[in-house]
């Protein structure tokens, strides 16, 4: 469990060690960035700001910040943009031209936020600043290329825990055996995990199981997942069935296997049956001959075809996503003041 790391710093700072990644020395400038997908979220800005500013003084040599705005309905647009030259650490603003989820806002961020390692968490604060300390440490010290915030315990409704202890359970179980029960929310990556995960083209995803995917050196990192401190969750259930769907149909053939398995079990019991029904009428034990089979069989058929028909769908239907080849995100502009490193303001699409 994660408590106070902010010794892992301290120790950093008085040894003076270089990064693993890039060989200099961990306090000639920020080595680490820290991404923050902005969505709804004109409260949470002042409690960001100072969340940040803690996580600055407490990684040697500081952080630069991204903050990616998903096309949001309220005001971070025309708010973020006035604090960045009074921030206490370098930061730029990706806005995106209209809201594109999650998965695509964190890899356009991912793509422009440079640095030797990023760690990528939400505007609602749910975890202690402490775990991204010790994510700096394990990738800038360590020379791990993923680190993983597994939840140990959450402070989150009973509806919530059980959708996320079924995800969970279904994702170790097809997709990632190596997962821990309690599965994982935030992240850290080095620069060479984080090329790589943006390098990944496929629409209609989820960047959890694509942390996964693309392998390296990782390790997981148990902490307590808070209560929101404020506001309220946008994550809705129609966006947690999405990505359960988008986690099923983007990185296991499961439910071919199934549909397989389900139509030879078929094939055997519907044999099974014609033969007793055959058996049954040579024998006169079947009153109104055919009634009963016939249902029997129509109903279950019919039922099993329209299932695999919904199933074969989600495949075909993103593999046509993925033929049109558009973008996964378009970039309205990038605000980057001198401070950060990088001026100007674009408009990209990805």
């Amino acid at each position: 469990m994660v408590t106070d790391k902010v010794h892992l710093a301290r120790e950093t700072t008085d040894s003076n060690p270089q990064c693993a990644v890039c060989g200099e020395s961990l306090l000639s400038g920020p080595h680490m960035s820290v991404v923050v997908p902005m969505f709804k979220s004109e409260d949470h800005i002042p409690g960001v700001v100072e969340y940040v500013t803690t996580l600055s003084r407490a990684i040697p040599g500081g952080i630069r910040a991204t903050f990616v705005i998903d096309g949001s309905p309220e005001n971070e647009r025309y708010i973020l943009p006035r604090l960045l030259e009074t921030l206490p650490f370098p930061a730029q603003i990706v806005r995106l031209s209209r809201n594109f989820g999650v998965g695509p806002a964190l890899h356009a961020a991912l793509t422009h936020c440079g640095g030797c390692a990023t760690v990528v968490f939400g505007s609602d604060l749910q975890e202690p600043y402490e775990l991204f300390v010790d994510f700096s440490h394990r990738i800038l010290v360590n020379g791990t290329d993923v680190a993983l915030g597994q939840r140990a315990s959450r402070d989150d409704p009973f509806t919530m825990r059980l959708f996320a202890s079924f995800y969970w359970w279904i994702n170790r179980k097809f997709l990632a055996n190596d997962t821990p029960k309690g599965g994982f929310d935030v992240f850290g990556v080095s620069e060479r995990a984080r090329d790589a995960l943006v390098s990944l083209p496929e629409l209609n995803t989820n960047i959890t199981s694509q942390l996964q995917w693309i392998g390296f050196d990782r390790v997981y990192v148990p902490f307590h997942r808070r209560a929101r401190q404020s506001g309220k969750s946008t994550w809705s259930m129609k966006r947690k069935v999405k990505l359960f769907a988008d986690s099923i149909y983007g990185f296991t053939g499961a439910p071919v296997a199934l549909i397989t398995f389900l139509g030879v079990l078929s094939l055997g019991v519907f044999g099974t049956l014609s033969m007793l029904t055959l058996v049954g009428s040579l024998m006169n034990l079947i009153e109104v001959p055919g009634y009963a089979t016939l249902l029997l069989v129509s109903a279950t058929g019919h039922s099993a075809t329209i299932l695999a028909c919904g199933i074969i769908g989600g495949y075909v239907y993103r593999t046509f996503e993925n033929s049109k080849s558009r973008p996964r995100y378009v970039i309205a502009e990038i605000i980057t003041p001198k401070s950060f490193g990088i001026a100007g303001t674009v408009d990209e699409v990805s």
